[in-house]
């Protein structure tokens, strides 16, 4: 079928039906960078908030190069995929510190920084710069695969690159971009796409065969590996134990003590005594679990008082770990480490 005339459907569609983001209408190239970036495996609506604080705290790409990322973190905590905002914070630094703060204007140059992939690189350079380039996010292929009926397994959305150049028009790629995307979030969506209100059904091959919602084909996806792990919380008269996290998975933020070998009261205290630290057993935290992409931690806790050693570890009051960034997968266990150091500060 002949696909003439479905970028000027779709964009009288789109100026029509729009929805209203903060960063709607954007042309700052930092701007762009950032929500695309929030907006990576995250939903649109919880992303708003986050945006407009992110931009309070650094409103242009200066203000973010010249934190510390301990900062950059806390502001980021709740928004998952961490390495998302560590990446951020250093392609803010070659920009503002090599670049002159100019964020560079195609795709190729854009993805050399830090964090950004195809599809960022594609919004940024087509909707701050106009360049023709696709955006192909999962929304984008979604629709593409649909369009031209492409029953291949889709491995990953620039699969379709060559098909999305030949979709788009001659001018205003930064619209049509984000007029694609939002086809594919309100009416292309997963499961069964709401056809009959598609501007762009006459060009659909998927439509006119009368199987869309068996599209795209993708790669079965492999189960996710279990963990689990005994979390201690060990109190000392000035706070609870933390520290840094070095993994790569959640790096640089502040964690409780977790062992994955540990599976009692006896086992995680000789795990805390591998530490150098010596602390007696008081009874159970929660248990919890966290699902990652690919990971899931089933956690028991487990809570100490420190009798002995551990002077190289740091003990934060309550007021310490509501200014650090702790991970969202530890949010029972941050929870009850203030409830009970506010306990007992009442009861002195």
């Amino acid at each position: 079928m002949l696909k003439e005339g479905f970028s000027k459907a779709l964009l009288k569609w789109h100026f029509e039906n729009a929805r209203v983001f903060p960063w709607r209408g954007e042309t700052d190239a930092y701007r762009i960078w950032l929500s695309e970036i929030m907006l990576q495996q995250t939903r649109t609506e919880t992303v708003k908030g986050y945006y407009l604080r992110f931009l309070a705290a650094f409103p242009d790409v200066y203000s973010l190069a010249e934190a510390d990322e301990s900062r950059v973190l806390k502001m980021w905590e709740g928004l998952g995929y961490y390495s998302r905002a560590r990446n951020l914070l250093k392609a803010a630094r070659i920009v503002a510190f090599e670049m002159n703060g100019k964020f560079p204007d195609t795709a190729d140059a854009l993805k050399k920084l830090p964090g950004i992939g195809d599809y960022v690189a594609g919004a940024v350079s087509s909707i701050a710069f106009n360049r023709r380039e696709p955006a192909l996010d999962g929304n984008q292929a979604r629709v593409i695969s649909r369009i031209y009926n492409v029953k291949d397994v889709i491995k990953t959305p620039a699969y379709l690159r060559a098909k999305a150049l030949l979709l788009m028009p001659d001018t205003d790629f930064g619209e049509y971009n984000q007029a694609l995307m939002g086809l594919g979030a309100m009416i292309c969506i997963s499961g069964r796409p709401k056809c009959e209100a598609c501007p762009v059904r006459e060009y659909c091959d998927a439509y006119l065969y009368g199987n869309p919602s068996e599209l795209p084909v993708k790669m079965g996806k492999n189960a996710r590996k279990i963990e689990r792990r005994a979390i201690a919380l060990v109190f000392s008269k000035s706070g609870v134990l933390m520290r840094k996290r070095t993994d790569p998975l959640l790096e640089g933020m502040w964690e409780f003590p977790g062992f994955t070998d540990a599976k009692s009261a006896e086992d995680v205290k000789a795990c805390l005594e591998e530490m150098g630290v010596y602390a007696s057993y008081q009874g159970k935290a929660p248990n919890h679990k966290h699902v990652f992409t690919h990971l899931e931690w089933h956690m028991t806790g487990y809570r100490f008082t420190l009798e002995s050693g551990g002077e190289e570890y740091a003990y934060l009051t309550a007021e310490d770990i509501k200014n650090k960034a702790v991970p969202t997968a530890l949010k029972p266990y941050r929870e009850e480490a203030i409830r009970i150091i506010e306990e007992k500060e009442n009861e002195a």
